[in-house]
């Protein structure tokens, strides 16, 4: 019988069927995709290219504490000896690899990877080229489409840059590679490398006939504290980004899959419940011929059920599709991990059919549950003239929802890091969820407001405030996935845009250099010092950026969550003084200097107030620091500083990171020039010392910064990509539920234009009750999202309050209105098409 009387339901009210499966279909199509990508992500796997060649591959341990080491924690040489002594071994290849930029007269300049030439042995090309050409001191063998770029062969000389600085190579040679390289005679790699005595893995070749289980132990037992990999295990040591670049991309698919799952369920109950109301008059007349309550709740759950399953099934194959473009168009920016494959798999499906049975079932049992248990006369009497308030049950629901939010906003959100991202969410929908349950007194509260000003339109806004205030109920089914919207799309654009607003602003306030010279491959760290040198310069700094872990500066201390960002400098920290101006809140950075070794703790470094905070130290205390090769120090912090997004988070002397960086090389000179020194003469001078440097470039402060503000686009094309999904789903969603409320209104609009009121005044009436849909949910929706990011920005950037460009708020506001019109605007013309006397007698 529930079966039969819900087919009758969807027959007599097919509108309302179809906004509920339009609602369920796209949640179905986002959440599909989103747990398709996961999966592909979740489960990639890197597989080896460069060690295929190796069965077994000797690594250091890349993590402390669980966290990953920013750069490579490397081996001595000598333990390549010692595996090449063994037994059944054929040979250990001690591998390194390092940064080089390589040009020739006339030619652009390209950049490679720097190799020994024992490394040419696990080339799957071309292999055993390096025994064929070996190159002698001062001598280089380039990958063949290297050689090609730069127009030279074998005896011509090309200028190559590394860690060690820049000077000429004869070519000895050329071999096939899949990556462009340059091999050099073993000894001199080390050197060039800066890494002399040190190797990133140790690939171990067995003799003949020798399995690599076999070869693994006898490796494993001599390789001491190393690690052993073997199989895809060495694709991580290949590509040691692999992990960190998983984990992120797993965590946004993740967050994209969650937040799909929490909107869908959201934004489907709602409409679910808006189509079980819509209904009112039937479910009165079912009670009043006998029909029990149970039959009205198993109607409205088959119902649900049917459409739900429906849904998914349809959107099944544009869920896979969706996934497969986002696919192809992340892989084609080369933004996914190596070794990720998408494949089907129905575990996406079976959530997204969760997903819906879980939205669409409770929210049409609780819609129901009214109906169900009103006494036949009481609930036809409610579907003529629906109840204007609303329950205390519902009343205390919604009170206590936006406490939670409340008190999240302020107790958890302001402790930020990983916790705080993690609890936004739920912030935003307890949020959200307290907009649904006070909708009814919110639309009232805002048609009153709104009802001032709507009433300058004569008798067209008196009409709309009167129709407001009996509905109320419907007008809040319309603005909740309004709000939604605006909240969801608001917070987390505005992360993004707060960040990009404070890192420009802050490294334009820190930059107090004229000048700044920059090359694609790096700058040895010698032409800071010759540019000091220079007649009219009155500081030169060198400046490196560096990955560290940071933590208490207590011995034994483990690192906080996450890397930070750090900038080693040249000279001194007077002259850094010179040419950057941090905002210093303690101490000075005259007080930063090197100790007399790195790895001796001694020394001192300046941090940012906020990480400062987060590794419970201050100046005169101590901070431990993971360098980028793991090895650890502890500086005295000298200073901290506020500018921590323009400058970085850690300041500290080159001295200390040299030795522990794979790329060894200056990523930028900042120059502060005399206050006589010549302009144009002075550049000129800047150009002819950084020559010699591949694709050198010397900027203007102003120039420097419009270039790195162009290149340092936070909201990257991932991110909206991700929001596009989301935002879009909801959008979506919204106009569907204003299209269902619009629908609603057959009856209403026909009885108007009964008693001679124009099709004009209709619209208009129409235009007026969507406009305050949309500014109620627009001002509801900000609310939100300003009381989520506040506390989120404050702790990420220092920022008082979240930055949000008047174009995106004028984009946010026009695009509300036009959804909200548009949505309306649609479905009133075709009631308008409905005789008036048919429309009065219709159900929808």
């Amino acid at each position: 019988m529930s079966n039969g009387l819900a087919f009758a339901q969807i027959r007599s009210r097919p509108s309302a069927f179809l906004g509920t499966f339009i609602a369920l279909l796209f949640g179905a199509v986002v959440i599909i995709s989103s747990g398709t990508l996961l999966l592909a992500a979740a489960t990639a796997s890197p597989q080896p290219v460069r060690y295929r060649p190796a069965p077994v591959v000797v690594a250091a341990d890349q993590f402390v504490g669980g966290q990953q080491i920013p750069d490579r924690v490397r081996l001595g040489t000598g333990l390549a000896d010692r595996l090449a002594a063994l037994p059944e071994v054929s040979e250990a290849v001690a591998d390194t690899v390092f940064p080089a930029t390589a040009t020739a007269p006339g030619r652009t300049a390209v950049t490679l990877d720097g190799q020994p030439a024992s490394s040419a042995r696990l080339l799957a090309t071309g292999a055993g080229a390096a025994g064929k050409v070996t190159p002698r001191p001062g001598q280089t063998v380039l990958d063949t489409r290297t050689a090609k770029a730069l127009g030279v062969s074998r005896g011509d000389t090309v200028t190559l840059t590394s860690p060690a600085g820049t000077g000429s190579f004869e070519v000895a040679g050329v071999l096939t590679a899949r990556t462009p390289g340059a091999w050099f005679e073993n000894a001199e790699a080390g050197r060039l490398s800066g890494h002399p005595g040190k190797a990133d893995a140790i690939a171990v070749l067995p003799e003949e006939g020798v399995s690599t289980a076999r070869l693994a132990g006898r490796v494993r037992a001599a390789a001491g504290s190393a690690k052993v990999f073997t199989g895809d295990g060495r694709g991580e040591v290949e590509n040691p980004g692999f992990a960190p670049a998983q984990e992120n991309t797993v965590g946004m698919f993740g967050a994209m899959g969650g937040l799909s799952i929490y909107v869908s369920i959201f934004v489907v109950a709602n409409t679910m419940s808006l189509s079980i109301s819509q209904r009112r008059r039937e479910t009165a007349l079912l009670r009043g011929i006998g029909a029990r309550p149970g039959h009205i709740r198993r109607m409205a759950a088959a119902e649900a059920t049917l459409v739900a399953v429906l849904a998914v099934a349809a959107g099944s194959a544009p869920g896979y599709l969706l996934a497969r473009l986002v696919f192809d168009a992340m892989d084609a920016r080369h933004l996914l991990p190596p070794g990720t494959e998408l494949t089907f798999s129905w575990l996406p499906v079976a959530a997204a059919a969760l997903t819906g049975l879980l939205a669409a079932v409770p929210g049409s049992l609780i819609a129901s549950h009214r109906a169900a248990r009103s006494r036949p006369a009481e609930a036809l009497s409610e579907s003529m003239l629906p109840r204007r308030g609303i329950g205390p049950l519902r009343l205390l629901l919604g009170l206590v929802a936006l406490a939670g939010g409340v008190v999240l906003a302020v107790q958890v959100l302001a402790l930020g890091g990983a916790t705080a991202n993690k609890a936004a969410p739920f912030v935003l929908l307890l949020f959200l969820v307290s907009v649904s349950l006070l909708g009814p007194l919110l639309a009232r509260a805002a048609t009153e407001i709104l009802g001032v000003p709507m009433r300058l339109f004569g008798a067209t806004g008196e009409l709309a405030t009167l129709n407001g205030r009996a509905r109320a109920r419907r007008l809040s089914s319309a603005i909740v996935p309004v709000a939604l919207v605006v909240a969801f799309g608001v917070t987390k654009i505005g992360q993004q845009t707060t960040l990009a607003h404070e890192r420009s602003t802050q490294s334009a306030a820190a930059l107090t250099a004229d000048r700044v010279i920059e090359a694609p491959g790096g700058l040895p760290g010698r032409v800071a010092d010759e540019v000091a040198r220079l007649p009219g310069v009155r500081a030169a700094t060198g400046v490196t950026e560096v990955g560290l872990l940071a933590g208490p500066g207590r011995p034994g201390a483990k690192p906080g969550d996450g890397s930070v960002a750090g900038s080693a400098f040249s000279g001194s920290g007077e002259t850094l003084a010179r040419n950057l101006d941090p905002q210093v809140r303690s101490g000075a950075l005259s007080g930063v200097r090197a100790g007399g070794t790195a790895g001796s703790g001694d020394g001192t470094v300046a941090v940012d107030q906020r990480v400062a905070d987060r590794a419970g130290t201050g100046v005169g205390r101590r901070i431990t620091l993971w360098l980028g090769d793991g090895t650890v120090v502890r500086p005295v912090v000298a200073a901290t500083y506020s500018r921590g997004l323009g400058v970085g988070e850690v300041l500290l002397p080159r001295a200390t990171v040299a030795g522990h960086l794979t790329r060894q090389l200056d990523d930028r000179i900042l120059v502060r020039a005399d206050s006589g020194g010549g302009g144009a003469r002075l550049d000129q001078e800047l150009r002819t010392v950084a020559g010699a440097s591949p694709g050198a470039t010397v900027r203007t402060d102003a120039a420097f910064a419009e270039a790195r503000n162009a290149a340092d686009e936070s909201f990257t094309w991932l991110e909206f990509m991700a929001l596009s999904m989301i935002a879009g789903f909801a959008g979506i969603t919204a106009a569907n539920t204003l299209a269902m409320v619009t629908f609603e209104q057959l009856r209403e609009v026909s009885m108007l234009r009964l008693i001679g009121t124009s099709v004009r005044t209709v619209r208009r009436t129409v235009r007026l009750e969507a406009l305050t849909v949309a500014l109620t949910g627009l001002a509801a929706g900000l609310t939100i999202a300003l009381v989520t990011l506040t506390p989120l920005v404050e702790d990420s950037t220092g920022a008082a309050f979240p930055y949000l460009p008047p174009q995106l708020l004028l984009l946010v506001g026009a695009g509300t209105v036009a959804l909200s019109l548009l949505a309306t605007g649609i479905p009133l013309r075709l009631l308008l098409r409905v005789r008036p006397v048919e429309g009065v007698t219709r159900r929808s």
